[in-house]
């Protein structure tokens, strides 16, 4: 029967995808728990190579206490995509169809199977940034 790994720490960091490099915040986080750091960015660069380089990506890593570490990667925060709306609209508020475009893009992560639900949680994200949703006269 294989010996199960015991966990050490599990951290949560939102890192620029393809652009992990040793320097903060990476470095200090990982260093302190004793996890060998340019491995760490080769993995997680490699892991997101198919991905835009630059956009952040919600990263769980898992290290355990033989010092050896498991990544997750997450989808990009909602915030980042309602941002990205914004910027392409050239406007103070997003369009319906942008919502539902963020709500099937975040739709894995979020804790639930229903677009419906997805659009009320990403609509409730766009309020809590200060931004409109526009009717559909706009």
């Amino acid at each position: 029967m294989p010996q199960t790994r015991r966990v050490q720490a599990k951290i949560r960091l939102t890192l620029e995808a393809g652009k992990a490099s040793p320097a903060p915040p990476i470095g200090p986080v990982l260093g302190q728990r004793g996890i060998n750091i340019q491995q760490f960015c080769k993995a997680f660069n490699a892991a997101t190579s198919a991905m835009a380089e630059g956009v952040p990506v919600t990263t769980r890593v898992v290290v355990y206490e033989d010092k050896t570490f498991d990544i997750s990667i997450g989808t990009v925060p909602t915030a980042h995509l309602v941002r990205e709306a914004l910027r392409k609209a050239g406007r103070g508020f997003i369009s319906p169809s942008d919502t539902a475009d963020i709500a099937r893009a975040k739709l894995p992560s979020l804790n639930t199977n229903s677009l419906d639900c997805a659009i009320r949680t990403i609509a409730g994200t766009v309020r809590s940034m200060h931004t409109a949703i526009a009717d559909a006269e706009h």
